[in-house]
């Protein structure tokens, strides 16, 4: 890997933390995961295996909330999302 890819996944890992809110910003998870999801595609190959593991992360569903995305997440829907990011914070540093 490059030393500008592993520094781009590295920036994509610090900007974790800006998504662990009391009132994630759908927009912001689903751009960050798309950036991330390219990133991978563009580094290991599009079908390869980093890439696919990420894909099989099971991140929360927005979607299933609804048109009232933009209210807080219950407890145990918090739990899920923090939960998923945090298993795709794992992923990404054994990449890099």
């Amino acid at each position: 890997m490059k030393p500008e890819d592993r520094s781009k996944l590295q920036s994509y890992l610090s900007e974790l933390s800006g998504l662990k809110s009391r009132t994630p910003e759908e927009k912001k998870f689903k751009d960050w995961k798309e950036n991330v999801e390219k990133k991978l595609d563009e580094v290991f190959g599009k079908g390869s295996g980093e890439a696919a593991g990420f894909r099989r992360i099971r991140f929360f569903d927005f979607g299933r909330r609804g048109k009232s995305g933009d209210l807080s997440l219950t407890e145990n829907e918090r739990r899920e999302y923090l939960d998923r990011l945090e298993e795709a914070r794992r992923y990404l540093q054994r990449l890099v």
